[in-house]
């Protein structure tokens, strides 16, 4: 049996465990959460890590933490923990000093939902509380596509994901819900209190997900700055919060490791309530492959891009996109300029044919989320105009690159399902 099925049953297992000492014990007379508490800090409990030589028939051994900034395998696990809802317990709390954001935040985790891997969450227990009572589902584990294959790449400063498979536009690569939500873009989080929250919420989860942590690409002599680090260079952005105040960021394991392109093969979206994060195949993909998605905006010209990424990760970004020639990258820099022209107009106060050469553009470009309001926008233009065929032509296509690009939650689709009812009618 895989240590992450161990530990995904390990609560049932400590239940059984603890009955079976008998009757006259005072295991018995634990509560289920106690229980769960007590499979938690076995889950953590670093002294009860096996060694090569004790355990010669064990199918894993845990990496070491030798040659890493991050001593996951030193965690002390935390005092105590609150049953709170779901399965969530609720940890330590912390004030704000600073004068933006919440004046409070607190650590909740599940340690064993997600596939084994737990889930942490930093957030003020007053948004928590209405996200579970408005309905937010993160029980399920969703199913493994099993099309990523995970690899070392030197040439690209680390690792990066190769496809195992033939894909074709639309097939899924993953569907993963984030080892943690962590809150940022406030000023807490450039300070060493706000570094600190975010390393001991990571040293709640278990064991082998911190071990996997701590392979991730980050900077920092100390083990706050690593974490704060890689959290701000690894996470997919998340609308956990209810409005623009706290922004929150999603670390999802396996997804984070696909690299950078600027015309990359995958696309991804986070559905806001159950947090799982959708990545498909933008394009047919070959067995072998290197899958990669965007980090940035896509409507930039291609050296502010580049410098952004540089900025912002510390590469230098070598992608096809950027490899063009000279006269190649100007008449993409000159498209993309067109494309924010229009976009500054407005997409439904353009004409019809500024409609037509935004699609156009959007498509040479090779922007998805361009492509699919711009071919929405064409066909509102086109149903005023009473042009059926039309709108019917570029509702497909913006309903279908809708669904690909933000899945069912795409903000217009209705509207894009009205016009194609329309349009057939």
């Amino acid at each position: 049996m895989s240590i992450k099925y161990m530990l995904v049953l390990a609560p049932a297992y400590a239940t059984i465990l603890l009955a079976s000492y008998g009757s006259d014990t005072d295991f018995v007379r634990l509560s289920t959460s106690e229980i769960q508490q007590t499979s938690y800090y076995w889950l953590n409990d670093t002294s009860l890590i096996c060694k090569r030589d004790d355990s010669p028939s064990l199918e894993v051994v845990l990496p070491s933490s030798e040659d890493l900034v991050y001593k996951f395998d030193q965690v002390t696990p935390t005092g105590k923990l609150e049953p709170f809802r779901n399965g969530f317990y609720k940890s330590t709390c912390f004030h704000n000093p600073t004068d933006d954001g919440p004046k409070e935040l607190c650590i909740f985790v599940n340690p064993s939902i997600n596939q084994g891997q737990g889930m942490v969450i930093v957030t003020p227990t007053e948004l928590f509380e209405r996200k579970l009572n408005n309905g937010i589902d993160l029980s399920d584990d969703p199913p493994n596509p099993d099309t990523v294959q995970v690899v070392d790449m030197p040439e690209k400063g680390g690792k990066g994901a190769l496809a195992t498979r033939d894909l074709k536009t639309g097939d899924y690569i993953a569907m993963s819900r984030p080892v943690a939500l962590l809150p940022g873009s406030t000023p807490l989080w450039e300070t060493p209190l706000g570094r600190s929250i975010r390393r001991k919420a990571i040293d709640h989860l278990p064991l082998l997900t911190r071990a996997e942590v701590a392979t991730y690409h980050g900077v920092g002599d100390t083990e706050d700055e690593y974490i704060s680090s890689l959290v701000d260079m690894n996470v997919f952005g998340s609308e956990f919060s209810e409005d623009e105040s706290l922004e929150f960021g999603a670390l999802v394991l396996e997804p984070a490791r696909l690299n950078h392109a600027c015309r990359p093969n995958v696309v991804y979206y986070l559905d806001e309530g159950t947090q799982i994060l959708y990545m498909r195949a933008l394009e047919p993909v070959a067995k072998g492959e290197e899958l990669t998605i965007n980090y940035r905006e896509y409507e930039l010209p291609r050296q502010e891009r580049r410098d952004i990424l540089e900025e912002a990760y510390g590469f230098n970004c070598t992608c096809s996109h950027c490899q063009m020639s000279e006269e190649l990258g100007k008449l993409s820099d000159n498209r993309v300029a067109r494309i924010s022209e229009l976009l500054s107009i407005g997409f439904f106060d353009l004409s019809v044919d500024e409609a037509e050469e935004m699609v156009n553009l959007c498509e040479t470009e090779k922007i998805p989320p361009c492509i699919a309001e711009a071919s929405f926008a064409a066909a509102k233009i086109y149903r005023v105009l009473g042009n059926l065929e039309k709108v019917r032509e570029h509702a497909e296509v913006a309903r279908n690159m809708g669904i690909l690009t933000l899945g069912l939650g795409w903000e217009n689709l209705d509207g894009v399902e009205e016009l194609l009812s329309l349009s057939t009618s």
